[in-house]
């Protein structure tokens, strides 16, 4: 098992029921097949991370395929880092949709893979597991990796919490982090709907300590969004909790809209030295 004790960071030996550690440390496993590795200390608050509605949202929304030229050209990238089996760490996996979808590119194209995911939110990891039985995946923390130092291969970092430090210590030597962010113009017509003045995204590379930025990828392009997709992407934003009931109302109306999915894929290479 390549997960270890997010307590004393021993390597955990798998049981029946989850997981325990030399020092008698014991952390169960879910039915779905994920592994609680978020300590009590690790909370702040009773559920962490995204809720059961966001995650309800963002399967459906995302199962069909809305999203899926960015999670293609992510895996082209990652399927060309080096020979196989690569260790992947999908780093704030959400729902797991991109690592599931990394996982079936990889079996059209021979590859082996060991996918590892890991979110603080427990509704999300657990759809997760049930979206892809050949991963392992675990509730915790990016701000304290339980895994051991050189670990991975590449990791996958996709609109979640940026821990550079982390991600460097569970990397391989000359290892891979690929980021995705919002591009100025995500969901600009959504917004368009919902705010006075819509702002732009910042769109820009975020500077993280100990890798090298080697590439900047846009995917830019339309979505045709019938009106239930509309209702399902907007429950997946943040601005479902920031609008106004009456706005939020007269979203849920809709019939379809077209609106720009816009995102930046950067290559990170881990420095060395």
């Amino acid at each position: 098992m390549l997960w270890r004790c997010p307590v004393c960071g021993a390597e955990l030996q798998e049981e029946e029921k989850g997981g325990v550690c030399p020092q008698g440390h014991r952390f169960d496993k879910a039915r779905s097949g994920y592994l609680n590795l978020l300590p009590p200390s690790g909370k702040k608050t009773r559920e962490p991370g995204d809720n059961k509605e966001m995650i309800r949202a963002r399967w459906s929304f995302l199962q069909k395929g809305y999203y899926s030229p960015l999670a293609d050209l992510a895996g082209e990238i990652t399927l060309g880092e080096g020979k196989p089996p690569l260790r992947i760490l999908d780093a704030g996996c959400g729902e797991g949709y991109y690592s599931q979808r990394l996982w079936e590119k990889a079996q059209k194209s021979g590859w082996e893979l060991e996918i590892y995911g890991m979110d603080i939110s427990k509704f999300a990891v657990d759809r997760a597991a049930k979206g892809l039985k050949q991963g392992r995946y675990a509730v915790g923390s990016l701000y304290h990796l339980p895994l051991g130092d050189g670990a991975v291969d590449v990791i996958w970092n996709f609109f979640a919490p940026h821990c550079p430090e982390e991600f460097a210590r569970v990397l391989r030597k000359n290892g891979r982090l690929l980021v995705a962010v919002p591009g100025k113009r995500h969901l600009w017509e959504l917004k368009e709907r919902l705010y006075d003045e819509p702002y732009e995204n910042p769109g820009t590379a975020p500077h993280l300590s100990g890798f090298l930025l080697e590439e900047t990828r846009p995917v830019t392009y339309p979505m045709a969004l019938s009106g239930e997709d509309v209702w399902s992407l907007f429950q997946m934003t943040p601005y479902f909790y920031k609008t106004d009931p009456q706005r939020r109302e007269s979203l849920s109306q809709a019939h379809g809209m077209e609106i720009t999915a816009d995102f930046l894929l950067l290559c990170y290479r881990k420095e060395e030295g």
